[in-house]
């Protein structure tokens, strides 16, 4: 942005806002990701692990597209950004599962 952009300064505000927010989406998703690999124990019972492991790869990939997103889809003069609402989309849903995984009984999980 420094050298393509000039610091944002001559961009339209729109445009700038939408540089913030993938900003901060990405900063979002990163703060995800280290927060699960930090406090995530896998189940020993086969469909937990399971769900587990796809709800961190759905993470995994919605940070990939986030990223991906950023660099392919602005600056635009579209508000529209189909890779990033996707990407949130993907977001919502993986830390839904962990969160419901959470939430089953500790007697079926052995951890």
């Amino acid at each position: 942005m420094d050298k393509n952009f000039n610091h944002l300064q001559d961009m339209e505000l729109m445009n700038r806002a939408l540089f913030r927010a993938g900003h901060l989406y990405i900063l979002l998703f990163g703060l995800i990701n280290a927060a699960l690999g930090a406090h995530l124990k896998l189940s020993k019972t086969k469909w937990i692990n399971l769900v587990q492991k796809l709800g961190s790869l759905v993470i995994f990939s919605a940070t990939i597209l986030v990223i991906y997103g950023f660099f392919t889809e602005l600056p635009t003069e579209n508000i529209e950004r189909p890779l990033t609402r996707f990407s949130l989309y993907l977001i919502l849903f993986g830390v839904s599962v962990h969160g419901l995984i959470s939430l089953v009984p500790n007697k079926y999980k052995t951890i």
